[in-house]
């Protein structure tokens, strides 16, 4: 007889401790998560028959995305650079950027597993719930997307791998939820934001429009149920998630400089870095990136002046004024 057999295992092994709760309680006492599950219910769609996959990216810019939202646009090295050379450069910082955000959802879905089987408000479980089939289908997306339309991919980021696992891998639950709700999805909304506003192709513009519109729920489900934890929590306890938001701040601001495209290129990857680092358009980019996750930290009440020394070094802070980007999905 003949039996499917499953792939070869490869991959991470990371501890997830998390005691499963059982409540007697089946009353969704919090209104405002009882309407985003609502919303998520309503908002379903499928990647396999809801998105037109027989569309053809462009191959010599398959995001469609304008050259200045690249790290080393106007610097010396990409005057120097020639068509094919330019070409060679969008492939490999569009696969980078789509491979890190195909890692982040596989990680999104194993929080959203977390948070379903832990929260102790039905409200809060029934949208984690949800969520765990939304992050699947952005999954499969994102693999479809990168397996079958881009010529360029890569693993893990080291220092996203390190954020990662210390969110997964946490015994606090609420920690799970400010490394992934918070922190990880707040910089990927705003590159999503990023991709639908400027990407000229219509596929492309589409298939984030709809992730997008998923990820506003799950960020707004975080920021909901976590002001309502920590204006509970003593001052000793908010300690460690100032310093879990300040390095994870630091962590994310230094894994979009994208340091892992640069050899696979040909590049000097310790010039190449620098370069990156010193210059003023990809240090506009980045920070660009930190609009809609520092008024949230301002929200949550973790804005302390440890985390805002964190804010000011990376030349965010002027975003904590800002108003909390389009509400509530």
């Amino acid at each position: 007889m003949d039996m499917e057999r499953a792939a070869p295992e490869t991959g991470i092994r990371w501890t997830m401790p998390v005691d499963a709760f059982m409540s007697d309680d089946y009353e969704c006492h919090e209104s405002r998560l009882n309407k985003l599950y609502e919303k998520a219910k309503g908002a379903q769609w499928d990647v396999a028959t809801d998105v037109d996959w027989k569309s053809e990216l462009d191959p010599d810019n398959p995001l469609g995305m304008p050259d200045p939202t690249l790290l080393i646009y106007g610097s010396e090295l990409w005057e120097r650079l020639d068509t094919k050379g330019r070409k060679e450069v969008r492939h490999h910082a569009q696969g980078w950027m789509l491979s890190q955000i195909l890692h982040g959802e596989q990680a999104a879905l194993i929080c959203a597993s977390k948070l379903a089987s832990a929260e102790d408000s039905l409200s809060a479980r029934l949208c984690a719930a949800v969520q765990v089939a939304d992050e699947a289908r952005h999954v499969e997306a994102y693999a479809k997307l990168v397996n079958e339309k881009l010529t360029v991919s890569y693993p893990m980021s080291q220092s996203l791998k390190g954020l990662l696992e210390n969110t997964i891998s946490s015994s606090a639950l609420d920690i799970t939820n400010l490394g992934m709700q918070v922190l990880v999805e707040g910089i990927a909304l705003s590159i999503f934001q990023n991709v639908v506003a400027y990407s000229k192709d219509p596929f492309i513009k589409d298939l984030f429009t709809r992730i997008h519109r998923d990820e506003a729920r799950h960020f707004a489900v975080g920021r909901i149920t976590l002001t309502r934890i920590y204006s509970e929590m003593s001052s000793t306890e908010l300690k460690e998630r100032e310093e879990f938001v300040s390095e994870g701040a630091r962590v994310l601001y230094d894994h979009l400089c994208a340091d892992d495209i640069w050899s696979p290129m040909g590049f000097a990857k310790e010039a190449c870095s620098a370069m990156v680092r010193e210059s003023r358009v990809a240090s506009s980019i980045r920070r660009a990136i930190f609009r809609r996750l520092v008024p949230t930290i301002r929200e949550l009440g973790l804005l302390t002046p440890r985390v805002r020394d964190t804010f000011e070094k990376l030349d965010v802070i002027d975003y904590e004024a800002m108003p909390l980007a389009g509400g509530e999905p």
